[in-house]
Parts: C-alpha cells; structure tokens; sequence
C-alpha cells in the first residue's frame, strides 16, 4: 500500500469516529481534511476577489462521505458553490462575470462553478422552485436555510484562519445523517435529494420528512 493510501486510511478512521469528538476537535479534523483537497484550497484562495465570499455545500461535506465511503475524494461533486454578498449590485450580469473569471483561473478541475449572490435570491427563487422567498439579509441566514441540517456549512479563509458557518454543527455531517430542514424547502425537494443521495452514499442514514 502507498504512502498516499495510508493517509487516506488514517483520514477514513478519524473521519469514521468524528462524531464522538468535541466540537473544537471536529473543527481542527475538517480543517485538517479539507485543506489536504486541491481544489478546495484553491478555490479558497481565490475567494478574495469576490466580496464577502464563502465555498459551500457539497465540496464540503459530500467529500466527508466520500472519504467514510472510501470513494474518491469529488465522487457525485456535482458543482462548487461560491456563495458571496453584494447588495449593490443584483445583477445576474455580475455572478455570470465571476463564474468567467474562477473557469479562467482554476482550470485544473471539471467541476463546474455555481456562484449565486446571496443578496439577490429572493428575485428568482420563488420562479424556480415555487416557493415564496423574502430577501436575506447575510450569506450566514442563507445558509441556515439549506435542505439538509448536516449540509448547511460553508468556509472561507479570512486573516490567514479557516472559518466555518455551521449554524447546525458538524454532528450530522460526521454521523451520515440526512434530516430535513423545514424553514424553507418543501417534502418533495427534500426526499428528491435525500433519495438520490441515498444512491450514491448507501451508508446514509435518511431521516422521514
């Protein structure tokens, strides 16, 4: 076995045994995880030409399992969410700029970029998945919203430090928890994505709505 392997095995075992630690050492874990991924550091490394910029979703906590499965790391990555905070400018001219600029950067991964600004949501939600949607007011209220309790996480590096939003812990993330989260989306958006989750992480654990 290579060198490279038993990284990946070590990883595996502490990510498998995550969820019993303290939240400060599920902090310093992930940390240590996601910063051993190419593209995530990367990626960080450019969200300074964005303003108020985080990398969230799949990236994140997809990657977990991946690495509990023993999938490789980006298996079913399906985008990377770029989510930053604009108010002064809500054109969609301006997400479609940035997506140009990180394609032209970072060229070293397939996975498309989905970058949305947070302060203009509320002008397309509602035609694209029929729910109302009043404004938000931070990148962090966004968040706190998403689907899945143990998906709403996002990172950033601000002062050379790894910062989380994690309105909900790591707990799910860690355990392979799927459990909805009510306040925005709807049954059939939540159990569309828990069962095409459920497929490619069988070792889900999916919780009803």
């Amino acid at each position: 076995m290579s060198a490279l392997n038993d990284i990946n095995m070590d990883m595996k075992n502490k990510l498998l045994t995550a969820q019993h630690l303290s939240l400060t050492e599920q902090v310093k874990l992930l940390s240590e995880f996601v910063m051993s991924i190419d593209i995530i550091s990367q990626v960080l490394d450019e969200l300074s030409t964005l303003p108020n910029a985080w990398l969230g979703g799949g990236v994140i906590f997809q990657n977990v399992w991946n690495a509990i499965h023993g999938y490789e790391i980006n298996s079913y990555i399906k985008d990377i969410d770029i989510l930053y905070w604009d108010d002064e400018d809500l054109t969609w001219q301006s997400e479609h700029n940035y997506i140009s600029t990180l394609n032209e950067t970072l060229i070293n991964t397939d996975i498309p970029f989905d970058v949305k600004n947070i302060a203009r949501i509320h002008l397309w939600y509602e035609e694209r998945f029929g729910i109302p949607k009043t404004a938000y007011v931070s990148v962090q209220e966004s968040i706190s919203t998403w689907p899945i309790i143990g998906a709403c996480l996002a990172m950033r590096i601000k002062d050379q430090q790894l910062e989380f939003i994690a309105p909900h812990g790591f707990q799910d993330m860690f355990s392979l928890r799927v459990r909805p989260n009510k306040v925005l989306v709807n049954q059939a958006i939540y159990e569309s994505k828990a069962t095409k989750w459920q497929e490619q992480w069988p070792m889900l654990q999916i919780e009803a709505w």
